[in-house]
């Protein structure tokens, strides 16, 4: 619309004459001569005096990082870019409006009105929306310098590598390139040769360390050589929030299963405590998978300590039954053993019955002729009465004859006045529970050391990461605070060439 509104404004400038293009500023008549002249040109590259390639100065500042996808593998960086760059085709000078040093006029365009470079990071996906620079006005001085700053949402393919969550440092590269000019046509340069932190918003990430270089990459479809920016970041996690969050509270809930060990196994609160513990790591564990990197790329630290802790504390819960089980197996043994001595004392009772029966008879049997000369009031069934007590009477005095030997061959000192069904069996008993008591020792030890041992797989990762980033940023750090620095840098891209 508005180059529209100029063209027209041009044609009645020419058909009205001189006075009565009078009425309009020096500005405009510039600016509409401007338009005209790139409304044949437009994708025409711009050039100057004695060059014949374009330069483009670029400087990077820095706003946030919105986030790392481990997933995606790509960085996302609200960014705000400083281009610069000469163009003869945006001079002017009349006598209105001189183009002096120290009085320089400019006028502000549209990007749409003139030429402007296209540069995007050709390492990733490209622009996902519509191109929001296009609403950021472009400022072009009298010389042929045009000035564009604009914010935009920079998304880069990053090789993320989530070993050492969450102490990690991630090492991403930014390629700015143009997608259409190459090497032999269009320059790119660094405009400030630091990356500046502009109004940094922390986040969970920290930029510790970024190195620039200009370089020509050859593309392999293309078949040339492109001009390229290469920006290196190291970025550092911010990992307080994980301490505090995720692993103390995990740690002192795991902690609690060592101490079960300590409990007397006839409480019956040894499996109580290590079920209670291991229900709480598992809705623990659910409660932080949103703030684990979700990657098939391989696992990171605080999964590995996480499921070994869990694996502990089930392991706990398995030794506390078997140390139960061992306490208690006598007295188990004996109650399912009990009935079983019943029934075979019945079963020798019956046999030996039927033993006497059979003696019985046999005895009757030979005295037949006895009982056949007994008068007819004697009582037969008294007299069989009388045998059997006769016969269960010896067997007792043999009984105690047998005890009375055993008593005797034993020593007075060794003997025990304890009942002798039972002794033997208490003293199994105590040496059960010694057993078991021994075990819950062994075990709080072995556990105290494993839960110590676990927490150094953390400190193994931070120092991990931390020899890596000495072993990558040998280079000079190019990045500089805004907030933080006293002076601003000076712009290496001085001006245009006259």
């Amino acid at each position: 619309m508005q180059s529209t509104y100029g063209f027209i404004l041009l044609v009645l400038i020419n058909v009205s004459g001189t006075k009565q293009a009078k009425n309009y500023s020096a500005v405009l008549l510039n600016r509409l001569e401007i338009t005209e002249r790139y409304r044949r040109d437009m994708l025409t590259r711009p050039s100057m005096k004695n060059s014949s390639h374009t330069i483009v100065a670029v400087g990077l500042g820095i706003i946030e990082v919105a986030g790392i996808d481990p997933q995606k593998q790509v960085i996302t960086l609200n960014v705000n870019f400083e281009l610069k760059w000469c163009d003869d085709l945006l001079q002017w000078n009349i006598t209105e409006q001189t183009c002096l040093k120290r009085n320089r006029s400019e006028i502000f365009f549209q990007a749409d009105e003139i030429w402007t470079p296209d540069i995007f990071a050709v390492n990733g996906p490209g622009p996902m929306k519509k191109d929001a620079r296009l609403e950021y006005p472009i400022l072009v001085v009298c010389t042929g310098m045009a000035r564009w700053s604009y914010q935009e949402k920079l998304v880069s393919y990053c090789e993320i590598d989530v070993l050492n969550f969450p102490f990690d440092r991630q090492y991403c590269s930014i390629l700015l390139q143009s997608t259409i000019f190459d090497a032999s046509q269009f320059k790119l340069r660094s405009l400030y040769n630091v990356v500046r932190l502009y109004n940094y918003i922390n986040t969970e990430w920290e930029i510790s360390h970024t190195t620039i270089d200009e370089v020509d990459l050859y593309n392999p479809n293309h078949k040339r050589h492109f001009s390229t920016l290469k920006i290196d970041m190291e970025l550092v996690r911010l990992s307080r929030f994980y301490v505090l969050k995720i692993i103390l509270p995990f740690g002192i809930i795991s902690s609690v299963a060592v101490f079960s060990f300590c409990l007397p196994t006839g409480s019956g609160e040894k499996i109580t405590l290590t079920v209670s513990i291991l229900l709480s790591l598992i809705i623990y564990l659910q409660m932080i998978s949103n703030f684990v990197p979700k990657t098939e790329r391989g696992f990171c630290t605080l999964t590995l300590y996480s499921n070994i802790v869990f694996i502990l504390v089930f392991l706990s819960c398995i030794f506390n039954t078997f140390t139960i089980f061992i306490y208690y197996h006598d007295q188990y043994s004996e109650k399912h053993t009990a009935p079983k001595r019943k029934k075979s004392m019945l079963l020798t009772v019956h046999k030996s019955l039927i033993q006497l029966n059979k003696q019985r008879w046999i005895f009757l049997r030979k005295r037949r002729n006895i009982d056949e000369n007994l008068p007819e009031n004697s009582n037969i069934h008294g007299i069989e009465l009388l045998h059997d007590i006769q016969y269960f009477r010896q067997s007792l005095t043999n009984l105690f004859s047998r005890r009375n030997s055993v008593i005797t061959a034993t020593s007075l000192t060794s003997f025990d006045l304890r009942h002798p069904l039972f002794y033997p069996k208490s003293q199994a008993k105590q040496s059960a529970r010694k057993t078991a008591v021994v075990i819950d020792r062994i075990l709080f030890i072995i556990y105290l050391i494993s839960m110590s041992l676990s927490v150094l797989i953390l400190f193994q990762s931070t120092n991990r990461s931390r020899v890596a980033s000495l072993a990558k940023t040998n280079r000079t750090n190019q990045l500089i605070n805004l907030r933080k620095s006293k002076t601003d840098p000076l712009p290496i891209f001085r001006g245009c060439p006259h």
